[in-house]
């Protein structure tokens, strides 16, 4: 196997080791950090839902409803179910003791092929999930259940605003990122973005610094199309360094302009030390 080679400006160090090795730093922001490339996660312990705490709840909703696809994941049960069955599955969980939705939205899978195994119910589709929370007492061992179903692009969904005032908003929320619709909502606009905005943000395929609509968005709104060449886009890479940026904010002795190094807490918090610059004390080793 050939050895990786890392070379800074005063060693060359060479190791089959990358780990132990010193890594340059140059354009770091835009490597992917985070884990390998062709990493494969452990996928979370699925358990049977037979047996658990929430079997009755389990075998009450597939006496009444299809459920595709039944588990007990991180302490909350899983149940897939049909899209068409949303409101009147919510609804039967709401009169069984869980009252509270705790949160809603929704997975882009569009872009992925049909899970032939099954395994996947939402791929090449949107996964939309609802969880749910039982307060009372008697739900201690049962605490929380998730319903997920498959629904298509173009496909609309029925509104559970009435049986979940939260919904009012997380639906607004669902359809401004990604599109969804849901029916009979009172109020389905747009809540994160401004209401003229063209796309929706956390679909795979919006670009992910945007697109030309959103680069120039501010100026557009604000100037007009003709100040496009005088004020420039908006800067969207995130890997980019000004360094502008650091000599206004940065007041650390070298790094910024020189100025007064002092707290303004100092005076007004018992729990902040004053840093004057004579009580420095630049220690020769550690204490």
């Amino acid at each position: 196997m050939p050895q990786n080679t890392y070379q800074s400006t005063d060693t060359t160090c060479q190791s089959t080791h990358t780990a132990t090795c010193h890594k340059p730093h140059k354009d770091v922001q835009r490597h992917s950090y985070h884990t390998p490339r062709f990493y494969q996660p452990a996928l979370t312990p699925k358990d049977s839902i037979e047996g658990s705490a929430w079997e009755v709840i389990y075998n009450h909703i597939s006496y009444f409803h299809k459920v595709d696809l039944a588990y007990v994941e991180l302490g909350c049960a899983v149940l897939w179910i049909e899209s068409s069955d949303i409101l009147p599955v919510l609804t039967r969980l709401k009169s069984l003791g869980y009252e509270t939705l705790s949160e809603m939205s929704a997975i882009d899978k569009l872009a992925l092929d049909k899970d032939e195994s099954g395994a996947d119910k939402s791929s090449g589709q949107f996964e939309l999930f609802y969880q749910l929370h039982a307060l009372n007492s008697s739900f201690k061992d049962k605490r929380r259940i998730r319903i997920k179903c498959a629904i298509n692009e173009v496909e609309q969904v029925d509104s559970i605003h009435s049986l979940f005032s939260l919904a009012l908003w997380s639906e607004r929320e669902v359809y401004d990122m990604f599109g969804i619709r849901f029916r009979n909502h009172p109020n389905l606009s747009r809540l994160l973005m401004p209401r003229d905005w063209v796309g929706h943000p956390l679909l795979r395929s919006y670009p992910l610094q945007g697109d030309e609509y959103a680069s120039w968005y501010e100026v557009d709104k604000i100037f007009g199309k003709e100040y496009r060449e005088v004020i420039g886009a908006e800067q969207r890479d995130s890997a980019r360094i000004d360094e502008n940026e650091v000599r206004n904010f940065a007041r650390i002795d070298e790094l910024g302009e020189q100025s007064d190094p002092l707290y303004i807490e100092a005076s007004k918090s018992l729990f902040v030390r004053n840093i004057s610059k004579e009580k420095k004390e630049i220690l020769s080793k550690r204490k």
